[in-house]
């Protein structure tokens, strides 16, 4: 007998992850994509699961970076609605960025930001 498959319930943070305040997990490169990070030393495996225009939910692997970061950079063409991570099977929401939606699921997510309404993301894109 097979049974549903149930994700893992959603957390605020990672266990092991040291997230302090005002650090900055999204950013722009200098070719206008957008690049997630978290840190999240212990863990083996980190997504990124996003909301893109047409509604259409993608979990993209994220890459192991030094230090325990983990990060993925998402093409300029792609716009991007809502987000969460996902650490070991398990959803996280970015604790720095507001504000949060609870979407039809009742999982939250955050919203996305846009760079040319938030000049922190856009003045990041020069150190990127």
């Amino acid at each position: 007998m097979l049974s549903a498959r149930t994700d893992p319930p959603p957390i605020d943070r990672p266990d092991d992850a040291s997230l302090p305040g005002g650090s900055l997990m999204i950013r722009t490169d200098s070719q206008g994509g957008m690049i997630f990070s978290i840190h999240a030393p212990k863990a083996g495996l980190v997504e990124l699961t996003a909301d893109f225009s047409g509604h259409r939910e993608r979990t993209l692997a994220m890459r192991r970076g030094p230090g325990g970061d983990w990060v993925i950079r998402l093409h300029p063409g792609l716009i991007c609605d809502v987000y969460r991570f996902r650490v070991d099977g398990r959803f996280v929401l970015d604790p720095d960025r507001h504000p949060k939606i609870r979407g039809q699921d009742g999982i939250d997510r955050t919203i996305c930001p846009s760079v040319n309404e938030n000049p922190n993301i856009a003045n990041a894109s020069k150190t990127a």
